[in-house]
């Protein structure tokens, strides 16, 4: 073994073309660990994350797989790999005695077109993500916050996605350090917006100055976070099925779902329960799902449906996108395109049904609970960013538990500051829509 230029000491070793720096402690284990049955945890084209078992422990392995993408390898000639990265932090962190999830081995696999592949691992903790915490203490984890901005530790994507708490929630542990910057003083101006990030996903007790960063920030994170939506990644990914290329949401695809998307005129000819049949567009249900097929409207739409996504991509996004945002919406499951030489000719949009939907003008319940449902929402939606140039008794439906959604979202609009006189004018406009409305009077 001999001294890295990092913070401890590590073992390099080459084995099958790949570079090693390993924890002497855990170098005994490579092999066993490498050959050892991996159980994955989420994989997309770019990165693998899977555990392993060796020596009686468990193993976190991730994979960054460069060379799934024309050229990207070489640009590491110039730039150390995200793994090498938080290799580096990792060692700089135990240095300076901030509580990280172990880090024991980094992988490089070189050729001459560059990086093809860099492998991180690290020991298991046994550990949840803040979020799955149904009881954490606010008071601790600020606490723990608190004693990162002291080391100079500034961690610019602080989610509860990347903060591990024991069993008992005696102890927390970084995890996922890309995103890290250690610097010698932090301002106070960097702690305040790191507690205002972090406040957008746990409710924790700040000042009210911070209260409104955490607001503001809010729906810039969430309007960046719904792009995932048309990527692919670990929850949506490209699927073909019948001739057509689907964008799925793979966690809410089921065998129903990949049935209908085999074949969604044919469903929508001949198995599906039509809702609507208009020349804008189709809809249909069956099998607790929803098919939309928006159809060409006018042949001008067919240039300018060159230059933009289609009303289907749209509203995949806005639905994803008003999730994040905590409103409820039927959750889409996925959509496609039919072109021709380019030319948009129909898409599709799959959603879940809403169980027992019953639109606004049709409700029977109370009368002073569905207005201030309706208020509610609204509001909740303005303060999200939202407008809606088509705000009508249609677009708002209860589920069978009383539970109002916002459907409909083609006049759905993220402006991200939601102005007086737009937030009057959607109001005004659904003021005139249910004035004729007798159980809402």
């Amino acid at each position: 073994p001999r001294r890295s230029l990092y913070a401890r000491r590590v073992i390099r070793i080459e084995k099958n073309r790949v570079r090693w720096e390993l924890d002497p402690n855990f170098a005994p284990l490579l092999d066993e660990i490498l050959v050892s049955e991996k159980s994955r945890v989420k994989e997309s084209a770019a990165k693998l994350v899977a555990i392993h078992s060796a020596g009686g422990k468990e193993f976190f392995i991730k994979r960054y797989r460069h060379d799934a993408f024309k050229f990207r390898p070489l640009k590491f000639f110039f730039k150390p790999s995200q793994a090498r990265q938080e290799w580096k932090l990792a060692q700089e962190l135990e240095k300076l005695g901030v509580p990280i999830v172990k880090h024991v081995a980094l992988g490089e696999r070189w050729s001459a077109p560059g990086l093809l592949e860099s492998i991180l691992i690290t020991e298991k903790f046994d550990g949840k993500p803040l979020n799955l915490i149904p009881q954490f203490e606010p008071a601790r984890v600020l606490k723990f916050v608190e004693a990162l901005h002291q080391r100079g530790v500034l961690q610019r994507d602080l989610h509860p996605g990347n903060i591990l708490a024991s069993p008992d929630c005696s102890e927390l542990r970084l995890v996922d350090l890309h995103g890290i910057e250690i610097k010698p003083l932090l301002t106070d101006e960097e702690k305040a917006v790191n507690i205002a990030y972090l406040r957008i996903f746990l409710p924790l007790p700040v000042s009210a100055d911070v209260a409104k960063r955490s607001g503001q920030l809010r729906k810039k994170v969430f309007e960046k976070r719904s792009r995932r939506a048309l990527k692919e990644n670990r929850d949506f990914a490209r699927k073909t099925f019948g001739g057509l290329d689907w964008q799925v949401r793979l966690p809410l695809l089921n065998p129903a779902g990949r049935g209908i998307l085999a074949a969604p005129d044919e469903f929508l000819a001949n198995r599906a329960e039509i809702l609507k049949r208009g020349r804008s567009s189709t809809v249909g249900k069956a099998d607790d799902l929803v098919l939309k097929r928006f159809n060409l409207r006018k042949a001008l739409s067919l240039f300018k449906d060159l230059f933009r996504r289609s009303r289907a991509a749209r509203a995949f996004r806005k639905a994803y996108h008003l999730e994040l945002a905590g409103i409820p919406t039927a959750r889409a499951v996925a959509f496609t395109e039919r072109r021709a030489c380019g030319f948009l000719l129909r898409s599709y949009l799959l959603m879940e049904e809403i169980p027992g939907a019953t639109e606004l003008r049709k409700w029977r319940g109370e009368k002073s609970s569905a207005v201030s449902s309706a208020e509610n929402l609204i509001a909740k939606m303005h303060a999200a960013g939202f407008t809606h140039r088509d705000l009508k008794e249609t677009n708002l439906v209860f589920d069978s538990s009383g539970k109002l959604f916002l459907i409909d979202l083609e006049g759905l609009e993220f402006v991200g500051e939601v102005s007086t006189q737009r937030a009057s004018a959607d109001l005004a406009r659904f003021a005139r829509a249910v004035d004729s409305l007798k159980q809402l009077r």
